[in-house]
């Protein structure tokens, strides 16, 4: 469910490079669907993809391009959707050196606390931050002409301690990640459901608060999309994303973690092709960050995900996404070891300015031409700690 690109060729082609190896699947499902073309039963749109967005803490406040179908609705049909989206998400970047632990925490944590071991500055980011997100969505959409299609989006969203961390904790228990190294991310130092968003910037706080809110409106969005090749025996059907986010500039208190007070724009350009009862989606595409507030000024997205459709009505969907950070490259003090790639912060056991990879499960539904339904779960598995944990989601929709 998702880094900073330096404007340049070389530094692009790097970072794309480190995305590239998780598309392999698609290509070979794009060859199969190519070479299988003469026994298509199936058109090159169905129920799928998931349309999940990140849920990464600090993203909330931007605009970021989620994957869509290449479908469009129908000339004067109109759908309303309602979209809801829990994230766990728990960061602890000075957790070996145990700065910050339950003791810390429960006294009320400062600048000192982010300092390394010889009470120096840390330069780039360091993060303490244990928060589960709500995020509410109103999405309604309509179908201009058979090819182009409307969206108007709005979020409301809930940051609080949440209930999650024990279950979570258990399931490391019973797949062998401890919750006390690298790979459970430190969480057995730290206090269950508890709410703490810290992020310090070279060695000052650009965010430091432990105040929950409860459905707070974010800011809203419009998209247009064009399906401008429906596609066949060989073509995949292929459309264009745009999306715009309106900036309220109204970023007193709370409001600074759910609004940028920026006007984010972004495209997405989506592919599909069926195969059998398979359908196999690509999708490309970018979010320019007009007010980045400290962080990344834009943020690069890729999806893939496979979906296999039991009947016209049901299908079980995988989908991998993968974005940059929103974390920019900085020249940052390196903790653990030289990193590979220069700009990249290896920050303890995180490494929080390189590319991020989510994986989400689940079904689609539906019922007629009405009723639609969507459930599923998204997993962090790249292990560097810059992504939401865990994310459960589902959106019901309505169309008329």
């Amino acid at each position: 469910m998702s880094n900073h690109f330096p404007v340049g060729l070389g530094s692009m082609e790097s970072c794309d490079q480190e995305m590239r190896p998780k598309h392999i699947l698609f290509l070979l499902l794009g060859l199969l669907g190519w070479s299988g073309a003469t026994f298509a039963r199936t058109p090159n749109t169905g129920l799928g993809p998931f349309e999940v967005r990140t849920h990464y803490p600090l993203t909330h406040q931007f605009l970021a391009v989620h994957p869509e179908s290449p479908e469009t609705l129908p000339r004067g049909t109109a759908r309303l959707s309602y979209g809801y989206a829990t994230a766990n998400s728990f960061y602890n970047t000075q957790a070996p050196s145990k700065q910050i632990t339950t003791t810390e925490f429960k006294r009320g944590l400062t600048i000192a606390d982010f300092l390394d071991e010889n009470g120096n500055t840390v330069r780039g980011f360091s993060l303490y931050l244990d928060v589960e997100t709500q995020r509410h969505t109103l999405d309604w959409r309509y179908g201009l002409t058979n090819s182009l299609e409307l969206s108007l989006r709005m979020p409301f969203l809930t940051f609080d301690g949440g209930f999650m961390d024990p279950y979570i904790e258990k399931v490391h228990d019973m797949i062998g990640v401890s919750n006390s190294s690298i790979g459970g991310g430190w969480r057995a130092y730290s206090p269950r459901n508890t709410y703490a968003f810290y992020v310090v910037k070279d060695g000052a706080f650009l965010y430091a608060s432990e105040e929950t809110f409860t459905h707070v409106a974010g800011e809203p969005s419009a998209g247009l999309k064009w399906s401008f090749i429906k596609g066949g025996e060989l073509l995949p059907a292929i459309s264009l994303k745009l999306e715009y986010k309106v900036g309220n500039t109204d970023r007193t208190g709370i409001k600074q973690f759910i609004r940028s007070g920026g006007n984010d724009w972004g495209h997405y350009l989506l592919f599909s092709k069926g195969f059998g009862s398979w359908l196999a989606y690509f999708g490309d595409g970018t979010t320019r960050i007009d007010k980045n507030n400290g962080l990344a000024s834009y943020l690069r997205h890729r999806f893939i995900a496979l979906e296999h459709r039991w009947s016209e009505d049901f299908s079980l969907v995988y989908q991998q996404m993968s974005q940059t950070s929103v974390f920019p490259k900085t020249s940052a003090t390196l903790r653990v070891q030289e990193a590979n790639v220069v700009g990249v912060q290896q920050q303890r056991n995180f490494a929080l300015t390189i590319p991020t990879s989510v994986i989400a499960m689940g079904a689609k539904m539906r019922w007629g031409t009405q009723l639609h339904w969507d459930v599923g779960f998204i997993q962090d598995y790249s292990n560097f700690q810059n992504e939401t944990d865990f994310v459960l989601f589902t959106e019901l929709g309505w169309q008329w």
